[in-house]
């Protein structure tokens, strides 16, 4: 698929803004995340729209970088509960 110069615009912005968009969204306690996710594919799918890509194109887009927004959240909640897990047996050992 080749992407216009609009789409390519969208995307270098939105994925380079993965990593702090899942650090805030995972900072919310686990029954907030989903209004978070929410928020951020609503903010995402405007700024691809801002960017000039099609709704079409905007929605095929979005739901791809969401998909690497959820996929950061989940590996640091599987980082934070390693994190927890060490400090409990650190903090059992001393």
């Amino acid at each position: 698929m080749t992407l216009g110069l609009e789409e390519e615009n969208f995307l270098e912005v939105a994925v380079a803004a993965i990593p702090r968009i899942s650090e805030i969204i995972a900072a919310y306690p686990a029954e907030h995340r989903a209004g978070a996710f929410q928020v951020a594919e609503r903010n995402y799918f405007e700024a691809a729209q801002n960017f000039g890509c099609t709704e079409e194109s905007a929605q095929t887009w979005v739901s791809e970088v969401m998909r690497g927004v959820r996929t950061q959240v989940d590996r640091q909640g599987i980082d934070h509960q390693n994190l927890n897990a060490l400090l409990l047996k650190l903090t059992r050992s001393a």
